[in-house]
């Protein structure tokens, strides 16, 4: 798939992550050991209340959901990604409310805008605009990811 086929506006459901006690601490202890993700005596007295996921936690599922959605679509027949894409980074990356045990999210991804990349004219620049909200539509992370995809050859 080229900079070229990629359609604008179009949502896709990535999937859904339910975050229990036991991947939040597991997740916690290895990546983010902060008392209030891995310590409930501690997270019982912090600002949340309880234990909550790592906001880093959160990113990871977006990846994981990612890549596996990619991998399904190309299984069913889709075009692939290019390969030889790269990422120059991410934006407005925001959580937006505590995850908690038992918090089950549904990650979405929105392509939002196509624009020239004037450094790499061989490559556009794609960005979408990711979610991960509740069954009942809060949303808890938010953020606009941005890929230079390969242009069609001339």
């Amino acid at each position: 798939m080229w900079f070229e086929d990629i359609p604008l506006h179009v949502k896709t459901v990535l999937g859904s992550y339910t975050f229990t006690e036991e991947n939040i601490l597991a997740f916690a202890r290895i990546y983010d050991p902060q008392p209030f993700h891995i310590d409930k005596e501690a997270a019982a007295h912090s600002p949340y209340g309880g234990i909550i996921a790592s906001g880093w936690h959160t990113a990871a599922v977006w990846m994981k959901l990612t890549i596996a959605h990619r991998r399904a679509a190309v299984e069913a027949g889709a075009a692939a990604t290019q390969d030889n894409y790269v990422s120059p980074g991410v934006r407005d990356l925001r959580w937006h409310r505590p995850v908690r045990p038992g918090t089950t999210l549904i990650y979405t991804n929105e392509t939002s805008a196509k624009l020239d990349w004037p450094s790499r004219p061989t490559f556009g620049l794609l960005e979408g605009t990711n979610e991960a909200r509740d069954a009942e539509g809060a949303l808890y992370y938010s953020f606009v990811n941005r890929v230079l995809i390969a242009r069609r050859p001339k």
